[in-house]
C-alpha cells in the first residue's frame, strides 16, 4: 500500500497532522491497492494538510502511483487539524483515488492533471 515514506524531523512547536497508520487503514478499508509515496512536509504558507497527485505509468516508471504529501501545523493546532483530516480530508481523498482507479484505462479523464488538495 504505502511503498515509501519520507518523514523529516520537525522544528520545535510543529506537529505532523497525519499518522501513517490512519492512511493505511483508510486505504485498506476502501480496498485500494495502489503504489503510494508518502512525504511528510512543512508547508511554507500554512495551507495543505493533505495533497496528492496521481501519475500514470510512463517510460521511466511502469506502474501508476500516487505522490502524497501531508503537512505539519503548529502543535497547538494539531488536534483540530487531525480531526478535520480524519473526518473530512481522508474520506474525500479515498473517494477521489477510488474514482480514478475505477476509470477505464482509456478514459479521457486520466489525461488531465489528477490533483487532490485539502487545506
Amino acid at each position: 500500500m504505502i511503498d515509501s515514506i519520507s518523514k523529516p524531523k520537525l522544528p520545535k512547536g510543529l506537529s505532523y497532522v497525519l499518522k501513517t497508520s490512519q492512511l493505511e487503514n483508510a486505504l485498506r478499508d476502501a480496498g485500494i491497492d495502489c503504489h503510494v509515496d508518502l512525504v511528510y512536509w512543512v508547508p511554507q504558507s500554512g495551507g495543505s494538510i493533505l495533497e496528492a497527485q496521481y501519475w500514470l505509468p510512463n517510460e521511466n516508471v511502469a506502474y501508476p502511483r500516487v505522490y502524497l504529501r501531508t503537512g505539519a501545523v503548529l502543535s497547538n493546532a494539531r488536534l483540530p487539524a487531525s480531526e478535520a483530516l480524519l473526518n473530512r480530508a481522508i474520506p474525500q481523498f479515498v473517494a477521489w483515488l477510488k474514482g480514478i482507479l475505477d476509470l477505464p484505462d482509456d478514459s479521457s479523464a486520466l489525461q488531465g492533471t489528477l490533483y487532490f488538495n485539502a487545506t
